[in-house]
């Protein structure tokens, strides 16, 4: 083969790739909002990004919260709210204020707040505010929970990931001390009332909870004693162990403990 031969040969070659990718993009069945504003607190603003799908209307919708030991963004839920939009979700991958300036309740109320947001923005989004949804993972999962468990926000369904649901087990916690802001011995009913196992009604909504089997930083415990609380007050709950993975092994690689969610989610 010539070397004029081999050139032509590589530039098809090239070429289909690029077109190959190209349409594989141009497929992409939902487009992405980025840096919403849902919330204005004096000079903070609070952003969201929406992930919504090009095609149909009353689409089931769910409110993502991230982790980060409710001090920082730890993972941006990215990769999930792809997952959750390419089957037909829309997604609000949403930001709340940050401890230690922002101590408890602050980062609750915000969370709240995005779903109220999204439950209100219901007809402009194409969304069912009857199919409203929250899913969070550490810290967000906890703040997941406290705002949903009372089922005021007509949330139908929560997915919680690595939950620290009770924080009164970590009573010498700093983390926990950094977020509420005082220690367990100046307030231990402070430190019950955010923890989620406390905060379990008869208007709790159905929870799915996955865990690590090794996670050292919050203990597979933690999801036992949610468990506990919801079947207590005659709640629906389902678990989920990941074998062999820690804290941040599931948020990264468990793609089980995400196809159990959102089976989780489409059967309520």
């Amino acid at each position: 083969m010539t070397k004029r031969s081999i050139f032509i040969v590589t530039a098809v070659f090239t070429a289909g790739i690029f077109f190959g990718c190209a349409t594989l993009f141009s497929s992409q069945t939902y487009d992405v909002q980025k840096d919403v504003i849902f919330k204005s607190v004096g000079n903070v603003s609070l952003k969201a990004d929406l992930f919504l799908p090009k095609k149909g209307n009353g689409h089931p919708a769910v409110v993502v919260v991230h982790g980060g030991s409710w001090a920082k963004r730890s993972g941006d839920m990215e990769s999930l709210c792809k997952d959750l939009a390419a089957e037909g979700f829309v997604v609000m991958n949403v930001t709340y204020r940050l401890a230690p300036v922002h101590l408890y309740p602050k980062a609750l109320d915000d969370v709240r707040d995005a779903i109220a947001w999204l439950k209100h923005s219901a007809a402009p989004l194409n969304i069912n505010p009857e199919k409203l949804y929250v899913w969070g993972y550490s810290s967000g999962a906890h703040l997941a929970l406290l705002a949903s468990l009372d089922g005021t926000l007509g949330v139908k369904a929560i997915v919680a990931g690595g939950t620290p649901a009770n924080l009164t087990a970590w009573p010498n916690s700093p983390l926990v001390k950094t977020f509420l802001g005082v220690s367990y011995a100046e307030n231990k009913q402070l430190w019950e009332k955010a923890s989620p196992v406390f905060q379990v009604s008869e208007n709790s909504p159905p929870v799915f909870l996955y865990h690590g089997s090794w996670d050292s930083l919050v203990e597979p415990e933690q999801m036992d004693m949610m468990a506990a609380a919801l079947q207590k007050k005659n709640r629906e709950v389902k678990t989920y162990k990941a074998s062999l993975l820690g804290h941040i092994g599931v948020y990264l690689f468990s793609y089980s403990s995400i196809d159990k969610g959102i089976e989780f989610i489409n059967a309520h």
